[in-house]
C-alpha cells in the first residue's frame, strides 16, 4: 500500500491570498493543516459561507438517513410482503421477456404483470414460487380476473401435464403459509440480486 505524502499546508488557501503556515499536512481540503482550516471556516467570510453549505448538505442527509430508518422500523408485514412481491414479479416479467402471456399468447398487449396461476390470495404459500407466477397481460390479469381457464392451457403447451399436476398437487399443502418479517425481507433481497445480475 502507498502512503499519502505530506504536504506544506497552504495557510487560508494561498489562492485566496493567504500566507502558507508551511506545517506538513495530509489535509486535503483547500490543503490546509487542521489549524489553519479552523481559522478559514471561522474567521474568512468565505469559509464562513463554505461551511456553512458543507454542515447544511451533512444535515440534510442525516435528517434523510434517520426519516429512512424510521420508515423501515415502522413497516408492517402486509408492506414487507409488497416490496419482495415488488421484486419477484419484476424478476418473473424479465424472466418470462421473451415468452407471450401466458394466458392469451396471440395477444399484442405491451403492459404486462406477473400473474399468478393459483390466485396469490386464496394460495399464500405460492406466492413466490416461481411455477405459479408467469408474464401474463393486464387485460388478462386484471380484468378477466387471472382468465384461468387460458392460463392452465398456456401451462400445459409450455411445460406438460405432469408440471401442472405436480403444482396443483403441491397447493394442497401450502395453501395457507404466513411469511415473517425475516422471510420477506430474505426473499426482496434474493430476488433484487436476480434482477441485478439477469439485466447485466
Amino acid at each position: 500500500m502507498i502512503e499519502a505524502k505530506s504536504k506544506p499546508c497552504k495557510g487560508q488557501n494561498k489562492a485566496l491570498g493567504f500566507e502558507g503556515c508551511g506545517t506538513k499536512t495530509l489535509k486535503r481540503t483547500f490543503g490546509l493543516c487542521d489549524s489553519c482550516l479552523y481559522d478559514f471556516y471561522t474567521k474568512d467570510e468565505r469559509g464562513k459561507i463554505i461551511f456553512f453549505q458543507k454542515r447544511t448538505a451533512l444535515q440534510k442527509s442525516q435528517r434523510k438517513e434517520q426519516k429512512a430508518v424510521l420508515k423501515e422500523k415502522l413497516k408492517t408485514l402486509s408492506q414487507y410482503e409488497a416490496d419482495a412481491k415488488k421484486s419477484f414479479q419484476k424478476w418473473i416479467r424479465l424472466r418470462d421477456n421473451e415468452q407471450p402471456c401466458i394466458s392469451c399468447p396471440t395477444s399484442t398487449a405491451d403492459l404486462f404483470d406477473g400473474g399468478h396461476y393459483l390466485k396469490a390470495e386464496l394460495f399464500s404459500g405460492l406466492i413466490f414460487d416461481e411455477r405459479n407466477c408467469h408474464k401474463q397481460c393486464r387485460k388478462c390479469n386484471r380484468f378477466l380476473n387471472g382468465n384461468e381457464l387460458q392460463y392452465r392451457k398456456g401451462l400445459l403447451l409450455r411445460y406438460g401435464i405432469e408440471f401442472v399436476e405436480q403444482l396443483e398437487a403441491d397447493s394442497v399443502h401450502k395453501r395457507v403459509y404466513k411469511f415473517t418479517k425475516e422471510e420477506l425481507i430474505e426473499i426482496k433481497r434474493t430476488y433484487d440480486q436476480k434482477l441485478k445480475q439477469d439485466s447485466i
